[in-house]
């Protein structure tokens, strides 16, 4: 009789406690929806990377606590908040069906453009095309010297004069005392055993915060044989010992005749 009604009390305060108002120091759902995607997707880019490299177990904490940066928040109150959402399925399952439509549109996205060749000649006449064939997403990472990159895709006869090039990515979170420095030009051999000569500038830009850009280049004055980008993350003041590891992704870049 007694654990019959220990047992109804508990399942009654179960019941007042999945009814309960959110309290202040929870976070709000559509916060938590984010941070979960986020997490998720940060999940993601971490099992890429340790497969390359697995000899740095830190390397996953310091990727997962520069999500919560993102959201000025501590693990502490992540935690607590998790722990409540548990404690309301109606509310937990709400914000994962979002998560979850949130990852699908962020991996159809990425799939599209992985998939594709990483032969990066022999495009198709038109207006767009897809330059970016290779991986979506990437890390700037001091610890693996791969915080400074770059890549270079030849043009070929479907470029011509006037062509705009349009390169866009996405930070998704960056340590405040840190930069990603990204640049996007056009470039042409002019003569062989000669340097490459830039075309028509340089497009550069800091980034400091989670962003999204988009950087343009229109190769007005010639022909260019080469497109080059490149990425760096460097430190934006003397206090920071070493390089948080920074991801980037949402990586796309478009050719475009003028009309």
């Amino acid at each position: 009789m007694r654990f019959s009604k220990w047992l109804l009390y508990l399942t009654a305060s179960i019941l007042v406690v999945s009814c309960m108002s959110r309290p202040d120091y929870v976070v709000d759902e559509e916060t938590m929806t984010n941070l979960l995607t986020d997490i998720h997707m940060a999940e993601g880019l971490i099992e890429m990377q340790q497969k390359q490299a697995k000899e740095d177990p830190a390397y996953g904490q310091e990727v997962m606590a520069a999500v919560l940066v993102k959201y000025n928040l501590t693990k502490e109150q992540y935690d607590t908040s998790l722990v409540w959402y548990s404690q309301n399925l109606k509310s937990l399952i709400r914000i994962y069906k979002q998560v979850d439509r949130n990852l699908e549109q962020k991996t159809s996205h990425w799939v599209e453009l992985a998939e594709a060749s990483d032969h990066l000649r022999g495009f198709e006449e038109g207006d767009s095309v897809k330059l970016w064939r290779l991986q979506p997403n990437l890390m700037l990472d001091e610890r693996r010297l791969t915080h400074f990159r770059i890549w270079s895709f030849p043009a070929d006869t479907t470029f011509l004069k006037g062509d705009t090039i349009r390169w866009k990515l996405h930070v998704p979170y960056i340590n405040n005392s840190q930069g990603v420095v990204a640049s996007l030009s056009l470039l042409r051999n002019s003569a062989k055993n000669k340097p490459w000569q830039v075309v028509d500038g340089v497009t550069t830009q800091l980034l400091a915060q989670d962003t999204t850009v988009t950087l343009t280049c229109v190769g007005d004055s010639a022909l260019f044989d080469q497109v080059m980008a490149t990425l760096h993350l460097l430190k934006q003041n003397g206090t920071v010992s070493l390089l948080t590891p920074t991801p980037i992704d949402e990586i796309e870049m478009l050719r475009i005749h003028r009309k």
